[in-house]
C-alpha cells in the first residue's frame, strides 16, 4: 500500500510540474490557439482519475470558463465559473457532511462559522458597493450579483473545511476575480493580466492537490 502511495505522490508531483509549465506557456509569446484553457484543461483530464466527480466537473466548468475568455464570451465565462463554483460549494459541502458524522468537525464548529461571516460579509459588501454600480444595468447586473454571493459562498464554505491550502485556494480564486471585475468594471489596473492569472492559476492548483483522493487517503491513515 505504502508503495501505492508513493507512486501516487510522484504522480502528483509531476503533475504539478507540468501544469506550472503550461501556466507558465500562458505568459509567453507563442502563438497557441485557446492556450489560457490549456493548464486547467490538463487538470481535469488528470481529475478523472484522482478528483472526486464534484471537482472533477468543477475543473471541467472552469476549462470552458477559460475558453470562454480566451474567445471573448464573458456572459458565457462568468456562467461556466457560476456552475465551477456550484461543483465545488457541493463537494465541500459533502465533505463537511461526512466530517460531522464522523465527529471530526463537532470542536470549535461555531467559531469557524463565525470567522468565516466575519470574512465573506465585507467582501459582499466591498463588491456590491464598490464592483456592482458600475455594472451595466439589465443582464450583467443579475449575472454578476448571482456570481458574487456564489465565490463568496464558496469561499464560506472552504473556510470550514478545517484546511489551509481549502481556504487558501478560495481566497485567491476571489482575488482573481474581483481584479478582474474591478479591471473590467471599474478602472484599469496595470499589470492586471498578471495579477489575475497567477492567483488564478495558483487557486486551481491548491484546490485540485488539496482534494486528490490520495491525499484524502493520506489523512484517513493519519
Amino acid at each position: 500500500m505504502s508503495d501505492t502511495f508513493q507512486r501516487t505522490k510522484a504522480g502528483l508531483i509531476s503533475i504539478s510540474v507540468i501544469y506550472i509549465s503550461l501556466a507558465i506557456l500562458y505568459f509567453t509569446p507563442a502563438q497557441i490557439q485557446c492556450k489560457l484553457a490549456l493548464p486547467v484543461g490538463f487538470l481535469f483530464f488528470t481529475s478523472l482519475w484522482l478528483l472526486p466527480w464534484q471537482m472533477s466537473l468543477a475543473m471541467l466548468f472552469s476549462c470552458i470558463g477559460d475558453y470562454c475568455g480566451a474567445t471573448h464570451n464573458f456572459p458565457g465565462q462568468m456562467g461556466a465559473f457560476a456552475l465551477a463554483h456550484i461543483a465545488i460549494i457541493c463537494y465541500f459541502l459533502s465533505r463537511y457532511r461526512v466530517g460531522i458524522e464522523r465527529k471530526k468537525y463537532s470542536r470549535l464548529s461555531k467559531l469557524y462559522i463565525i470567522v468565516a461571516t466575519v470574512v465573506t460579509i465585507p467582501i459582499l459588501a466591498f463588491a456590491f458597493i464598490r464592483i456592482v454600480p458600475h455594472v451595466p444595468a439589465g443582464f450583467l447586473t443579475y449575472g454578476v450579483s448571482v456570481y458574487i454571493v456564489l465565490i463568496a459562498l464558496m469561499l464560506w464554505c472552504a473556510m470550514q473545511q478545517r484546511s489551509l491550502l481549502f481556504a487558501s485556494g478560495a481566497m485567491l480564486f476571489l482575488v482573481s476575480d474581483t481584479v478582474l471585475a474591478w479591471n473590467r468594471f471599474v478602472e484599469h489596473i496595470p499589470n492586471c493580466g498578471y495579477i489575475i492569472m497567477i492567483t488564478y492559476y495558483l487557486a486551481q492548483l491548491l484546490l485540485f492537490m488539496r482534494s486528490t483522493k490520495w491525499w484524502g487517503r493520506q489523512m484517513k491513515k493519519e
